[in-house]
């Protein structure tokens, strides 16, 4: 039997084929991911590593049998790769091999997204699939909030993950709406309710920021616009009693004060006086940047948080990515992680101009979109390690982008010769 690995280069260009093996093994790790949302029950935790161990597996066999079509730039993140596996090699902290190989998964996911054929059909049924998700997702805010069941909010929110999800979803709508699909703007503010529902606030802002800062090609005047609207819709939700409860102990208090809180939360001392909510935040952050000087450069190694903050608070990780990031692989590991982004924010902006179809590109633009509310949600919460509700399906956007690039540039080389 021959193998795709010794099938000539041309052959596989010439009759692409799309298998279906990606898009199962994300719908899958999604599922897994949201049905435990509808039930209660221990068992929806023992069921978590599926969400996203299955697209890895699916996604890197595809990537491996179709290795000649891969597009996704790895050679951009052949660097961070390189540092993360490193510090695995010498690891000696609890689970640092899952944690390693999860903050990698999504890499996994985009490259063997990169190697489909994007056509108009393939297009269609990608916008499906999305659409099919955002009602599943907005299901899951109604039931996990308490709305749907009991037709009020419960006490305790437990449905962060999903606002990291509804900041992903509404980056897509965004580019979407911004490529004329008026539709989309609907689907947009739907999601944005989302963190509402859940009380996220973090969320709120990372959700709402997708419009106005989309990549997607968008005017000025319509920017401003949304900006300005959205915070005098944001004043509005900040001065609610359930949000007002969820920022300060005393059940009130000022935009200022939200502001100090925030910027308390970086610092090293604690501050008994202060009013603002920090959910355990506080303690644990003074905890790692007490010991941030021992190793600032080069950090303590992989997944040595964990067991800090398993000492002080009963988490598995700290609720904030950067800080994460600088105790475990050190300043020169954000500094690396920071800069990937920006050359792959840059790589793909200049390649999305080899783009005919508007309707390949938002993908990309998706991809792109999401990096903001990324960014943010690295403050308050481990979205790197969500990467089943987050970052398997922010790179299968990318790569599906430039799996649309690659299948432009074949076409044009096809139709070109006689």
């Amino acid at each position: 039997m021959i193998t795709p690995f010794l099938l000539p280069k041309q052959a596989l260009i010439r009759r692409p084929r799309n298998a279906p093996l990606p898009f199962i093994a994300l719908a899958i790790g999604a599922l897994v991911s949201y049905l435990p949302e509808f039930f209660s029950g221990d068992w929806r935790f023992n069921l978590g590593f599926l969400g996203w161990i299955v697209p890895l597996l699916g996604c890197g066999f595809t990537a491996l049998l179709k290795h000649r079509l891969i597009s996704f730039p790895l050679r951009l993140w052949l660097p961070w790769t390189i540092w993360v596996l490193l510090y695995l090699l010498f690891a000696s902290a609890e689970n640092a091999l899952q944690r390693s190989v999860m903050l990698l998964t999504p890499l996994v996911v985009g490259t063997g997204f990169s190697t489909l054929h994007v056509d108009a059909l393939l297009i269609k049924k990608f916008s499906t699939w999305i659409s099919s998700f955002f009602w599943i997702v907005i299901s899951a805010a109604g039931f996990s909030t308490g709305l749907l069941l009991i037709g009020q909010f419960n006490e305790v929110s437990t449905f962060a993950a999903g606002s990291i999800t509804a900041s992903l979803l509404a980056a897509w709508y965004a580019a979407r709406y911004a490529g004329g699909d008026l539709r989309a703007l609907g689907y947009w503010a739907m999601l944005v309710v989302i963190p509402v529902l859940a009380n996220t606030r973090t969320g709120m802002v990372a959700v709402a920021l997708t419009l106005p800062l989309t990549f997607a090609p968008l005017s000025i005047k319509k920017r401003w616009f949304m900006l300005a609207m959205l915070i005098l819709v944001g004043l509005l939700v900040f001065q609610s009693e359930r949000v007002q409860s969820k920022m300060f102990f005393s059940g009130q208090g000022t935009l200022l004060d939200a502001v100090s809180g925030v910027g308390n939360l970086f610092s090293s001392e604690m501050d008994t006086s202060n009013d603002f909510v920090t959910s355990g935040r506080k303690t644990v952050a003074i905890a790692l940047i007490s010991r941030l000087n021992e190793n600032f450069w080069f950090g303590h190694g992989a997944n040595t948080t964990e067991a800090i903050t398993m000492s002080i608070a009963d988490l598995a990780h700290p609720h904030n990515d950067w800080l994460r990031v600088l105790f475990e692989y050190g300043m020169l590991g954000v500094v690396l992680f920071t800069l990937t982004w920006l050359a792959q924010i840059r790589h793909a902006r200049i390649r999305i101009l080899q783009l005919r179809s508007s309707g390949a590109a938002k993908f990309i633009y998706a991809g792109l979109g999401s990096i903001i509310p990324m960014a943010l949600f690295m403050s308050s919460d481990n979205i790197l390690l969500y990467v089943a509700w987050f970052g398997n399906l922010q790179f299968a956007m990318l790569g599906l982008g430039y799996a649309a690039i690659r299948t432009t540039h074949r076409d044009g080389l096809q139709k070109s010769t006689p």
